[in-house]
């Protein structure tokens, strides 16, 4: 079925938004600044502005909207501990995060993609597993959207193993009241090593970067709702991908981030982002319809995010250095 009247159209509204964004607002400036050599780049890069716009738009008004139409705990309408979270997202979904990653590690992967041609590694090219199949776009991109899955459940579950890691990962447990923002919650050195990770990986696979943006931008969308203080029945889909009240099982005192009947002692449940299938064979997988309260036992966080990033990074130091 041809869709091209609907595609179309959207495409060509983005396009002339990104050609006036860029025309009237970010080429002005990287001018004004001596910055034309960036241009491109540039240009480029503001794909994740926009399609943060997007997530940001919908995570407002849909998914804000549902959460008071299906609510998996009364909350307040907007609580304090809440606003931390929004310039948590704002900062991750703007592109902000993603241009300083760029900026900082753009050289190491030039260089590391460098090595692997002079290896002559062979990428994956899943275009090329089946012409005529693998080769369709659509299909191209759901596969590297499951083995990027895979590799976020295991950067996950590793999270969840190292005394000193966890601790930087805490801050994301930390959320009492979880809502459509708490998503981007982390400590910028764990979101730091993630995307290099992610990116890693997305370079052996040989993902094409237009996709990567996408496969990250739908990604981040779904955890988003994941998140959301909703309680949906997806019935025999939540085999298929994981819902608000699965997730939020992970998040869960007491189930999430420590050890069956071990209080204290890391283990977890529920570590996958988009599918619950790694959980299921690794028999990580606890599927409940119950709404329990989700944090951290014996952890309390400031509500400023300056506050929350030190205290962390302190953390974490201290199961690194000597006793």
């Amino acid at each position: 079925m041809d869709f091209s009247f609907i595609t179309s159209p959207i495409a060509n509204a983005y396009g002339s938004v990104q050609e006036f964004l860029f025309t009237n607002v970010l080429g002005p400036i990287l001018y004004q600044f001596d910055l034309m050599s960036l241009a491109e780049d540039a240009y480029d890069g503001m794909d994740w502005f926009l399609f943060g716009c997007i997530q940001i738009i919908l995570i407002a008004v849909v998914l804000r909207t549902w959460e008071r139409w299906a609510p998996a705990e009364t909350q307040e309408s907007f609580a304090k501990s809440s606003r931390a979270d929004v310039l948590y997202t704002l900062f991750h979904r703007l592109g902000i995060f993603h241009g300083l990653i760029f900026v900082a590690l753009s050289g190491f992967f030039f260089e590391i993609d460098s090595l692997l041609h002079d290896f002559r590694f062979d990428r994956l090219n899943v275009e090329s597993w089946w012409p005529g199949v693998t080769s369709i776009p659509v299909i191209s991109f759901v596969i590297y959207l499951v083995l990027l899955d895979f590799v976020e459940y295991l950067y996950h579950r590793a999270s969840h193993s190292f005394n000193w890691w966890w601790q930087l990962h805490a801050l994301h447990h930390s959320q009492t009241v979880m809502t459509a923002w708490s998503d981007n919650r982390n400590h910028i050195l764990d979101d730091i090593m993630r995307a290099a990770v992610l990116s890693f990986f997305a370079l052996l696979f040989g993902v094409p970067p237009g996709q990567f943006i996408v496969l990250i931008a739908l990604s981040q969308f779904i955890q988003s709702w994941q998140h959301a203080n909703i309680k949906v029945d997806l019935g025999a889909a939540k085999y298929f991908l994981i819902s608000p009240l699965y997730h939020r099982m992970h998040h869960a005192v007491g189930y999430g981030h420590e050890a069956k009947g071990k209080p204290g002692v890391l283990g977890g449940c529920n570590f996958g982002i988009l599918f619950p299938w790694w959980d299921m064979a690794l028999k990580t997988a606890i599927f409940s319809e119950k709404v329990y309260p989700t944090g951290v036992r014996n952890l309390k966080v400031s509500q400023n995010i300056f506050a929350q990033q030190w205290q962390g990074l302190v953390h974490a130091l201290r199961e690194v250095l000597p006793k």
